[in-house]
């Protein structure tokens, strides 16, 4: 090592540690630092952008499922670890009955039906 701080060498398994660490960083920071506005406004804009290619109403019901099914597991997971690595039952049981809650918007709105495209809704109309 030279009279430096710098290393003369550097593995490239710890050269990759550290860009993974540097990026995990920098998207931590970029995350935390939007605002409320600045959260709806990216998440209005992805969504309009994404069902813009649908040409239809479905292209919103497809991304409500696909919120909603993510928000279910989340709440399914967190009810699943607090039964078996806390044995914290009554929070189990919040978590479990929110998972539930949103198991019924999502019967719920797989049932509404949104035209000819929609290959969800089993009643078709």
């Amino acid at each position: 090592m030279s009279s430096s701080s710098i290393p003369d060498s550097m593995s490239t398994e710890a050269l990759f540690e550290l860009m993974a660490n540097a990026a995990a960083a920098q998207e931590s920071e970029d995350k935390t630092s939007m605002t409320e506005e600045q959260m709806r406004k990216l998440v209005a804009n992805s969504v309009e952008e994404l069902t813009d290619k649908f040409d239809t109403i479905f292209g919103y019901k497809l991304v409500a499922i696909y919120a909603l099914a993510c928000l279910f597991h989340h709440n399914n997971e967190g009810h699943q670890k607090h039964c078996e690595e806390s044995k914290d039952f009554d929070t189990a049981l919040c978590w479990g009955r929110d998972a539930g809650q949103l198991q019924m918007m999502l019967k719920n709105l797989t049932d509404i039906y949104c035209g000819p495209e929609d290959f969800i809704c089993e009643d078709g109309q």
